[in-house]
């Protein structure tokens, strides 16, 4: 949809840091809570400022008692040969890996986040965290607690940002997306148990020292197939109610009690 389309489907006006604000209010935020955002910048509509607005919106709800986090991932700093969206030819394979620059928080974009991830990543006040796939940017109260992440096997486990949010007892928001992007379901894959549950090799370009070389380090093959049926099961069993940001439709739940129930669905329905 272009421009021109979302401005005439705003009938109520354009979107503006104060409409937003009484939106996420409607929808359950408070100052204090620490809260995970996975968004989509298109589904609001038409909006003044764009992804700042949307931002300076959670941070003016949440107060410098809260905490804001996102995902930063950069999923293209990893093995082509396990590339499918576009899968490149094998005899790339060793110069991809040679070549690739290393992670750095300031400089290394995100991939298939979205324009607000990608923003708030290089916004003042912001902490990002070190591993080179799956970083997590957080500002306010708790974010260099939520950004200590030096570990870089098994991704998104307890010791991730995914866990600390656990710790904290945070909320998740997912702001006109579905569950098949809802990070926090991975950190209930590492805690789970099913029968084909695989551990692979997650390999990408690390820095030391100055120097920049391929590493492998140990993951597990993430699902994700059945993430949206899992938080279907979810929304029903918590009693969740849709909720609307602008114009996208929404979910706002905690992220302890979706964990919860998804270690015990992924147990029981995954083959």
């Amino acid at each position: 949809m272009g421009e021109l389309e979302t401005i005439q489907q705003r009938r109520e006006g354009p979107n503006t840091v104060q409409s937003l604000e009484q939106d996420l209010r409607a929808a359950g935020l408070r100052p204090g809570m620490t809260v995970l955002l996975h968004s989509s910048l298109s589904s609001l509509g038409w909006v003044c400022g764009g992804a700042v607005t949307v931002i300076l919106a959670f941070q003016n709800v949440l107060s410098l008692e809260g905490t804001l986090v996102m995902p930063t991932h950069s999923g293209d700093l990893s093995d082509p040969a396990q590339w499918e969206h576009p899968p490149v030819p094998r005899e790339w394979w060793e110069t991809i890996r040679a070549a690739m620059p290393a992670y750095r928080k300031d400089r290394t974009p995100t991939r298939g986040m979205g324009t607000i991830p990608e923003t708030f990543r290089k916004m003042d006040g912001v902490l990002r965290s070190s591993h080179p796939q799956a970083s997590f940017a957080a500002w306010g109260k708790h974010k260099e607690y939520i950004t200590q992440d030096e570990h870089y096997d098994f991704a998104m486990n307890d010791k991730s940002p995914l866990g600390r949010l656990y710790e904290l007892d945070g909320y998740v928001l997912l702001l006109g997306v579905g569950h098949d992007r809802n990070t926090s379901i991975h950190l209930a894959e590492y805690r789970a148990s099913w029968p084909s549950k695989l551990l692979i090799k997650n390999g990408m370009p690390v820095e030391e020292g100055g120097h920049t070389s391929w590493q492998e380090f140990d993951d597990i093959a993430y699902g994700g197939e059945d993430f949206n049926e899992l938080g279907k099961a979810f929304e029903k069993a918590a009693g969740i109610s849709p909720c609307t940001v602008g114009d996208a439709p929404s979910r706002f739940f905690s992220q302890r009690q979706l964990v919860d129930f998804a270690v015990r669905w992924i147990e029981g329905n995954r083959g």
